[in-house]
């Protein structure tokens, strides 16, 4: 598998059967026909028309629309036409600048087409040709990409949290690096796709769409430094040669204990692009410059 290969993964998508969710005058989301038209079933909460779903104009806050729209959620969930909730709040925005319009649960992002942010942290260690670069496993019981390779920590943007303490949360919580160190990380700039996801359940419900940016961070870690696993998400770091990470996503599979999940794959990729590792010279190097940055529809 090229590189190219997972940033067409990561992007591909057929917007012929979704439909534009708005809340107010702003477009927040874009949904499944087949989904929207299980949300007739609370009423006047969202008016949902053949080629739109709009929430009832009568919300006028983000807070009565937050609360509103979460008992929807909640019987969603019960159906089995959304993943179980995880109580994590994901703001519901138009573009990642602007003031979020309502929150919702971050299970239910990709049903809603909501724009979902994140971080992934490259964990580094020494430089040039020497450098190795830390590698998580995912735990074997995590619900998704169970026993995957991954960045050394790596997380969504919940509401309530700035992007740094965000970041400080999730480097304790994943790997035990506490805040002094992780406050060392560089933000580089941001990574985004848009990927179609397809759902087990029947006429695809439950599926959805991916609108996912997050901020890509480097952070130079010295050579006695280890990461620990603190909450269980991780089953065990690896410290790798730069080449044997390149190598892991240059010829791997998407998913899988000998993969990468799917996303982290586009970190490498950056990583490896902005330190020089991917020149110029690369037969895909303008493609996978421009692929990494893709336009939200």
């Amino acid at each position: 598998m090229a590189f190219l290969d997972h940033i067409r993964f990561c992007n591909a998508h057929d917007l012929a059967d979704f439909v534009p969710f708005r809340v107010g005058q702003d477009r927040v989301g874009l949904m499944r026909r087949g989904f929207s038209l299980e949300l007739r079933r609370f009423g006047s909460l969202f008016h949902v028309f053949e080629d739109l779903v709009h929430l009832d104009p009568r919300l006028t806050t983000p807070e009565a629309r937050s609360e509103a729209v979460a008992e929807a959620l909640s019987a969603l969930a019960e159906d089995g036409l959304l993943p179980a909730l995880r109580g994590e709040m994901y703001p519901v925005m138009t573009r990642l600048s602007d003031p979020p319009v309502m929150r919702i649960d971050r299970a239910a992002a990709t049903a809603f087409g909501a724009i979902n942010r994140g971080f992934h942290l490259n964990g580094v260690v020494g430089s040039g040709d020497d450098a190795r670069m830390w590698v998580a496993r995912r735990a074997w019981d995590k619900t998704t990409y169970p026993g995957c390779l991954d960045n050394i920590v790596a997380g969504g943007h919940p509401v309530g949290f700035s992007a740094e303490e965000n970041l400080i949360k999730e480097c304790a919580e994943e790997a035990g690096i506490d805040a002094p160190l992780a406050r060392r990380a560089v933000a580089t700039g941001m990574v985004s796709y848009v990927m179609e996801v397809a759902s087990d359940l029947p006429g695809n419900v439950g599926g959805g769409l991916r609108r996912h940016a997050f901020w890509a961070y480097d952070l130079a870690l010295p050579e006695t430094f280890g990461p620990r696993a603190v909450d269980g998400e991780v089953a065990e770091f690896m410290l790798m040669p730069w080449r044997e990470v390149a190598d892991i996503v240059e010829r791997g599979v998407v998913e899988g204990p000998e993969g990468f999940k799917y996303n982290c794959n586009l970190v490498v990729i950056d990583w490896l692009i902005r330190t020089g590792r991917i020149d110029p010279d690369h037969p895909d190097y303008l493609e996978l410059c421009t692929g990494l940055h893709a336009q939200f529809p």
